[in-house]
């Protein structure tokens, strides 16, 4: 079968017969021996490449200003073997899950460029390729994968401080790769001013039975005042479909506020999650979102009656040579029911509104937005930013807090840090908030 295609090399046509596929290659070369031979070889790794390793490709002048390329693709090869470096301690299964291309199976390089996609996107890996494909012992494609693996956990912590409200933060340690396995433990532990401690623990047990469904629980207590408690105990199973998440579970809330009888919330809840983010050198360029309800019976001192909650969160980041621009949006809270006198969201300081106290509002229904603009040709940026939010707190009314500030953000060797201050608009350069998060890898 003769092919349409005809390629001018320096006033010499390039005739294309054989067989399809048909190779791409270079709309221009130089008449010369060598660089015949450079285009001859350039359409057999193409070939190699697309999974023909048998490929033939002949050249000739068929006349005196053409020269014609017969090609034969030979044999379409299976995938024989997928090889890691020695140095990968994930367990090879792991990095191979969501592999759509087993040993036996017509070799694609689409598939391949998809699996590598989605290795990229786990929390313990860096980079995944470009592959090695070469012919194996069996008469097979063999393909080598490079991955660089990232650290299987961190550390982090976070720190407000201000000459008014003094000094507020956390910690947090989290394993995203434990033992290799890709499972997942994170535990948050803060103390809070009258004594308490508020804490978080979350695991995730992933690909149940080979399949992309996973199953995680949470576990968190907060003490909003010095006497009050709540609990809450939440699982869930996670459906994982490319760069999507579908979850399902159940949870129950129960409180202990001072001065009432015990408050309850047994619920039903559902999500969607989704991450459209490549790596590149500032960071993460894209948009990520995750959206959540909830809805069961409540229970306070007096009356059972149902009730709903709902979360969202948005994200967008681009980068255009040095200049950076990010924004989200953060909303939450009550939808329908009665609130419970514990169940509101302490808005205000480092993750919500920065330049405020942490926990300066108690709200029942919110939203925070947040915008920037960075400076910076790697993950290390210089970024001015404004928070913004509307607070429903009940009996308070309705807030509506502003703050500016100016931050740098960055990577040195296995640290990450965030740093900043913030100045609340109503309250003037006096109010002025210092933040600092950092995040060392385990």
């Amino acid at each position: 079968m003769s092919s349409l295609l005809y390629l001018i090399i320096t006033g010499v046509f390039v005739n294309i017969t054989g067989a399809p596929p048909f190779p791409v290659i270079p709309d221009s070369c130089l008449c010369e021996a060598e660089k015949i031979e450079e285009l001859q070889t350039l359409a057999l790794d193409w070939y190699l490449s697309q999974g023909y390793p048998f490929a033939a490709v002949a050249m000739y002048f068929s006349s005196s200003d053409t020269l014609t390329m017969n090609a034969v693709p030979g044999r379409h090869a299976l995938l024989e073997e997928v090889v890691f470096p020695d140095s990968v301690k994930t367990s090879h299964s792991i990095l191979l899950r969501e592999m759509h291309l087993l040993p036996g199976d017509p070799y694609s390089q689409l598939l391949v460029f998809q699996w590598l996609d989605q290795l990229e996107r786990l929390d313990f890996i860096e980079s995944a390729g470009p592959c090695g494909v070469a012919l194996g012992t069996g008469g097979n494609i063999l393909l080598t994968v490079p991955v660089r693996e990232a650290p299987p956990g961190w550390f982090s912590g976070d720190l407000d401080f201000s000459s008014s409200g003094g000094f507020t933060g956390g910690g947090e340690t989290v394993f995203t790769n434990l033992f290799g396995t890709g499972r997942r433990l994170e535990v948050r532990l803060s103390a809070v001013e009258w004594g308490g401690i508020d804490a978080s623990g979350l695991y995730r047990e992933p690909w149940i039975f080979g399949s992309p469904v996973s199953v995680q629980m949470e576990a968190s207590q907060q003490v909003p005042d010095s006497g009050s408690v709540i609990r809450e105990f939440e699982g869930s199973v996670i459906l994982s479909l490319g760069s999507m998440e579908i979850s399902g579970g159940a949870g129950t809330w129960k409180s202990y506020p001072a001065g009432y009888g015990e408050e309850s919330y047994r619920y039903g809840s559902a999500g969607f999650a989704w991450d459209l983010t490549r790596a590149v050198p500032q960071g993460r360029k894209g948009f990520t979102g995750e959206v959540s309800t909830d809805a069961g019976s409540a229970s306070g001192p007096d009356s059972t009656y149902f009730l709903s909650r709902a979360s969202g969160e948005l994200s967008y980041n681009w980068f255009r040579g040095v200049f950076g621009l990010g924004m989200s949006m953060k909303s939450g809270g009550i939808i329908s029911g009665e609130w419970l006198s514990t169940m509101v969201t302490g808005i205000g300081g480092y993750g919500t509104l920065r330049g405020f106290v942490q926990d300066s509002w108690r709200a029942g229904v919110w939203s925070v937005a947040s915008g920037e603009v960075s400076i910076g040709e790697t993950a290390t940026r210089l970024y001015l930013f404004s928070d913004a939010g509307i607070l429903n707190t009940g009996t308070g009314g309705m807030k509506y807090p502003v703050s500016i500030g100016i931050g740098l953000r960055g990577v040195s060797g296995p640290f990450q840090f965030d740093a900043g201050t913030g100045i609340p608009l109503d309250r003037g350069t006096g109010s002025a908030r210092f933040y600092l998060s950092a995040r060392a890898s385990l």
